[in-house]
């Protein structure tokens, strides 16, 4: 029987970039990304971003404009709620995320919160030499209806 690679939640590096390919497919589907909630100056994708010394959960998301968050994937449950909760008061948010469909913040944050884009094509970020080893997805937390089902493939590439 083949072991599984042991995971290190939290204690991987955090703070890949998302690749220029992979942001203008998504600024094409969806508009012009104006702000970037996880960023540093060296990776900020918007015009504006919360640094980390700002810290981002802290910070109200209804920035006005379509929002960006590639959040750490180690602990995603507060970023995924804290989408949720904002868009009730009218963010627009794009989060790029593992899809983690089995476990309880996908239940309690994303499923029927969030529309969903499965990634057809892996992602690799930026300085990466290979893609990353998860299926991953983009989620769309609105309260506009973009017309589309809850969850669909998304061939991006």
């Amino acid at each position: 029987m083949a072991t599984m690679p042991a995971q290190k939640p939290g204690r991987s590096t955090q703070d890949y970039q998302t690749p220029e390919d992979f942001l203008e497919a998504v600024e094409e589907k969806f508009g012009d990304i104006t702000f970037d909630l996880a960023a540093t100056d060296e990776n900020s994708v918007g015009q504006d971003h919360y640094s980390p010394e700002q810290d981002a959960l802290k910070q109200n998301w209804n920035v006005g404009s379509l929002a960006w968050c590639n959040p750490p994937f180690g602990h995603l449950e507060p970023w995924v709620c804290k989408a949720s909760l904002e868009r009730l008061h009218g963010a627009e948010i794009l989060m790029l995320v593992p899809a983690g469909v089995g476990t309880n913040w996908w239940r309690d944050w994303v499923h029927h919160k969030a529309y969903v884009f499965l990634l057809n094509g892996r992602i690799t970020f930026v300085g990466q030499p290979t893609c990353y080893p998860k299926d991953c997805c983009l989620l769309y937390y609105t309260t506009k209806n973009p017309q589309s089902d809850w969850y669909q493939i998304w061939s991006w590439q």
